[in-house]
């Protein structure tokens, strides 16, 4: 197309030429009155040469333009091959939408050959994109519309050889000289590699994630085991010394109070060995559903071993720890079976305070074991405190007892127990 049209040109140009010879020759020379008069054999000589000049104008004119369009075509040629040499895809689009030029990079990241590319709307290319997706969604057509830059925007692209590519897309507006639209200028870059690597980074997060979310599971699970029983679900004798011990360094700090509880199952033995051993397993159960009632957090209750229970209680009085005590032993007395239905359990407990002179959480213990000695001894299921004013060096330990009948010590009747042993030293 462009030779035929450079053809025409060069054809009218020597029409031209050589008619503006001709006709500005004869009249300077004087020779259109011989034309007209029939002199002919001077006229042809002269025409002739007219016509010689007019070709050599004509060739001068053309060289003049074939050098300019040289120059031309040397200047686009040269940005040709300087946009291919760039790694990105860069493609020219007019405000239809159409290429107005496109690079090598770009040819080859979509596998369509350059000339197949100029002309063709950027939008019938191979898009891969959501079913609701339109045209206006493109990134070029949104930077055309809107007159603003579109950055960093993925698009999935179904290349030829059936692969599917990730192309990240840059659009700008092209203004015109009047500030009209004028098209856009857009680069493609293939980040298939980075967006699976991405992927790939994700899933690994994600097993990562799991892996760490299983470890912590079986973290918990191994807490569990390791601090509960696994009989009656109460925290086990590990956690009752690990809680004493932060407890007791808390007292010791702020000057607040511990409480230590001992339960013990009245006639454990005998349940076992008339009703056996599941039956025991229950008892026991129903024994820990009661304590862990009663002893919500900040309280602890455990299984201390066999058929015993401590239980733990922070800034409480002697007083409260008793009434608690004795609520619970209340509690286990009106435990019913459904098999056996005529079976009856109770507890006997002892409770020892902080302020009781335990040099440490294993003394306080050991005092309220002492307390529950001392309840099974003045007849089971009954509460019993021990008491801090009792002479140490006289190696007896003044417990006063709480059952039905009677739910916690009396003062006097401690004086007086004193006393009487006071009598009896002295031989009185």
């Amino acid at each position: 197309m462009l030779k035929l049209y450079l053809a025409t040109i060069r054809f009218a140009l020597a029409i031209f030429c050589i008619a503006i010879s001709f006709v500005l020759g004869a009249k300077i020379l004087g020779f259109l009155p011989d034309l007209i008069h029939g002199n002919s054999r001077l006229i042809i000589r002269w025409a002739i040469g007219l016509i010689v000049s007019g070709i050599g104008v004509y060739s001068l004119l053309i060289a003049r333009l074939f050098s300019s369009m040289k120059v031309s075509q040397l200047v686009a040629s040269r940005v040709s091959q300087s946009l291919d040499a760039l790694t990105e895809g860069l493609v020219v689009i007019d405000e239809n939408e159409r290429i107005v030029l496109a690079n090598r990079a770009f040819s080859d990241t979509i596998g369509v050959p350059q000339p197949k590319l100029v002309g063709r709307r950027v939008s019938s290319l191979r898009w891969v994109g959501s079913p609701t997706a339109t045209v206006h969604d493109c990134p070029w057509v949104r930077a055309s519309e809107q007159s603003w830059r579109q950055t960093d925007q993925r698009m999935r692209y179904h290349h030829p050889d059936g692969s599917f590519r990730v192309l990240c897309i840059n659009a700008s507006p092209i203004k015109a000289s009047d500030a009209t639209p004028g098209g856009v200028l857009a680069t493609f870059r293939d980040v298939t590699m980075m967006e699976e690597h991405h992927a790939e980074l994700e899933q690994m997060v994600v097993m990562l994630r799991n892996t760490r979310d299983e470890v912590c599971s079986k973290n918990r699970e191994l807490q569990v085991l390791a601090t509960c029983d696994a009989l009656t679900g109460c925290q086990n004798r590990r956690a009752l010394f690990a809680f004493l011990d932060k407890a007791w360094a808390r007292m010791q700090q702020e000057g607040t109070s511990l409480a230590c509880l001992m339960f013990d199952n009245d006639h454990f033995k005998q349940v076992n060995d008339t009703y056996g051993h599941q039956i025991g397993d229950e008892v026991l159960q129903r024994v820990a559903a009661v304590l862990q009632e009663a002893f919500p957090e900040p309280s602890i209750a455990c299984r201390y071993g066999g058929e015993e229970f401590c239980v733990v209680m922070t800034d409480v009085t002697e007083s409260q720890a008793v009434a608690a005590a004795e609520q619970a032993r209340k509690q286990i007395e009106q435990l019913r079976f459904e098999e056996p239905a005529e079976l009856r359990v109770s507890a006997s407990i002892g409770v020892s305070m902080s302020e009781f002179g335990a040099r440490d959480p294993q003394e306080m213990i050991n005092q309220a074991d002492r307390c529950l000695y001392v309840a099974k001894e003045q007849g089971r299921n009954q509460v019993v405190a021990f008491d801090e004013v009792v002479d140490q060096s006289t190696q007896s330990s003044q417990c006063v007892g709480s059952n039905a009948t009677r739910k916690s010590h009396r003062p006097t009747e401690t004086v007086q127990g004193i006393v009487a042993l006071l009598d009896a030293i002295e031989g009185k």
